[in-house]
């Protein structure tokens, strides 16, 4: 009833497609249609999850074979799927009906996101929420406990949660190689490397080496399970977002499911316990603070500017690929601050009168960035040289190398055919300085649109959209590229709804559906179902998405205000 009431106070807005108006026509307990039917979504996504369960177990691990008995129970209910299918291998059997059962959950997840979205507003929100809540926990607990790994990532935090908590070394300029007796050293494909994650990781790793003993599948559930708490807790963030966004309750319960159904990210979390879920935490902090100061009109103040900027320096200082959205806020401020009103001059000649009004907020956040970074990092840099700081920073394979990526593609055809190796241009395609080069070249394109954009729209719904391109852009292009970044573009759609007002809009939710179900090929490629076609991986992965865009850019058509869906 709270966020029927803050509809009420606001007046229409042309930005919201007719919604706010139609959630007055009613009383938001009645009962809607399509519980029921959401109802069988969200069963069918549990199911789904659960008989992925034996595939999973079946794909070999040269690494680990973790010991979960909760998941080899659960594991009973898919056994009868077959082990071979014709004349593949049991790892490629598996992986094909991995693949198949994760696109049926897309199904569930995409049929639950067009039933919410077509729910009248006087439908029973409550209930629907309950529903996505329950299912996310079911599902994500699924994971938890299944005996499988599709990636060892939380064998490498586990390596700095030994570093920190036992050892007491620096993770960033010491590797856990480095004590070779300890159980995790052997098992840690990054063991000779310092690590690539910002403080704040580094201090969860900490309490998790302090809090557990060195078992492997302890270190694996309790990863998991953090992930899948961030994952709920930015559920949460995505809703109490939107509702200071002033969207309707419907789109908040769409912006909900977006985020805490799509496959990927229940995979992600609650299998993978990844740390990009912690790094969208304060990505989604940073948005929601925002939102709350431009609605009460302190935004140019410091106490509104400065904690949406704080948090979005602590996301960069849980992963520096934080640091393009810091970059689209402080361009968002600039813009704020040169034009405070919607009756400000649109000319720059005259918009930059107000230069000194921008000067605080610009020079205010980034100073707070940089304290908060001098915080955080400076405990690890004491006693080292500027030199030894910019070498840790250089020493992880992700500054170096190149994974399910163009250049990653382009290395291994030159692998397979060592005769190219002459050929000028696949030479420079194989080289990282240009790939980085891009990164900062597309960041840099990104920027200057969205300046455009913030310019002629104003608003933190903008900033959102800005924030989502430069992301989508960044991760077409990196040269390091892994399926769990999709969290970052997903968690920004989900408090950008809703996506029909606008062909670029419309345009970018299409490549980040479409995309968190290509990026699943790298597992494939992965396990080796391609066997040594590993150059096709980026093909597999981008252009899908890619395809998606440039097709909904064609054939996009205008939505009425009127109409009830949000997609």
């Amino acid at each position: 009833m709270l966020e029927d009431t803050v509809q009420k106070r606001q007046p229409a807005s042309p930005g919201i497609t007719g919604e706010t108006q139609n959630a007055r026509s009613g009383p938001t307990n009645a009962a809607g249609p399509g519980t029921h039917w959401l109802l069988l979504c969200a069963l069918g996504l549990v199911a789904c999850v659960l008989l992925a369960v034996t595939p999973l177990i079946r794909v070999p691990d040269a690494v680990i074979h973790l010991q979960l008995a909760p998941g080899s129970f659960l594991a009973e209910a898919s056994n009868w799927l077959p082990v071979h299918l014709g004349a593949l291998s049991q790892a490629n059997s598996a992986a094909l009906e991995l693949f198949a059962l994760l696109l049926l959950t897309f199904l569930c997840y995409g049929l639950g996101a067009l039933l919410v979205s077509r729910q009248p507003e006087s439908s029973r929100q409550g209930a629907l929420r309950s529903l996505i809540w329950s299912a996310t926990l079911l599902a994500g607990a699924i994971f938890i406990v299944t005996p499988a790994m599709l990636s060892h990532d939380i064998l490498v935090y586990a390596g700095y949660s030994r570093l920190l908590a036992i050892y007491h070394a620096n993770p960033y300029f010491v590797p856990i190689a480095a004590f070779s007796h300890d159980p995790f050293s052997s098992i840690n494909y990054w063991g000779r490397f310092v690590s690539a994650y910002g403080p704040i990781w580094m201090l969860v790793c900490t309490f998790f080496g302090w809090l557990l003993q060195p078992d492997p599948n302890a270190y694996v559930v309790a990863f998991r399970l953090f992930a899948l708490l961030v994952h709920l807790l930015n559920t949460w963030l995505v809703g109490r977002t939107l509702h200071a966004l002033g969207r309707s309750p419907r789109t908040i319960t769409l912006g909900m499911l977006f985020y805490a159904w799509n496959p990927l990210l229940l995979l992600e979390s609650g299998l993978g316990g990844h740390n990009d879920g912690l790094m969208m935490t304060f990505v989604l902090l940073g948005a929601l603070l925002a939102a709350n100061a431009e609605r009460r009109d302190l935004l140019l103040r410091p106490r509104g500017y400065l904690s949406a900027a704080a948090a979005f320096a602590l996301a960069a200082l849980v992963k520096f690929t934080a640091l393009p959205i810091l970059a689209v806020y402080l361009l968002f401020l600039c813009c704020k601050a040169l034009r405070p009103t919607a009756g400000s001059p649109r000319e720059l000649r005259l918009a930059l009168r107000n230069w000194r009004a921008a000067l605080p907020a610009l020079a205010g956040s980034i100073l707070v960035a940089l304290l908060l970074a001098l915080i955080f990092y400076g405990p690890f840099w004491l006693g080292h040289s500027l030199q030894e700081i910019r070498i840790s920073f250089q020493n992880p394979p992700s500054a170096l190398g190149a994974e399910n990526s163009f250049m990653r593609s382009v290395i291994e055809w030159l692998h397979l055919h060592p005769a190219q190796t002459q050929n000028g241009l696949l030479r420079l395609l194989s080289t990282r300085r240009l790939w980085d080069d891009l990164s900062f070249a597309a960041i840099a394109l990104c920027l200057l649109v969205g300046a455009f954009q913030l310019w002629s729209r104003l608003t933190l719904r903008t900033f959102v959209i800005v924030s989502l391109l430069t992301m989508c852009a960044v991760l077409l292009i990196t040269p390091w590229f892994f399926s769990w970044y999709l969290a970052w573009p997903l968690g920004l759609a989900a408090i950008g709804l809703p996506f029909r007002q606008k062909r670029v809009e419309a345009a970018l939710l299409a490549l980040t559906i479409v995309f968190s179900i290509s990026a699943l090929f790298t597992y494939l490629f992965t396990i080796g179902l391609f066997g040594s076609h590993y150059y096709l991986v980026s093909l597999f992965t981008t252009i899908p998405p890619a395809c998606a865009f440039l097709l909904t850019l064609v054939l996009w058509q205008p939505v009425s205000n009127q109409t009830t869906g949000e997609f």
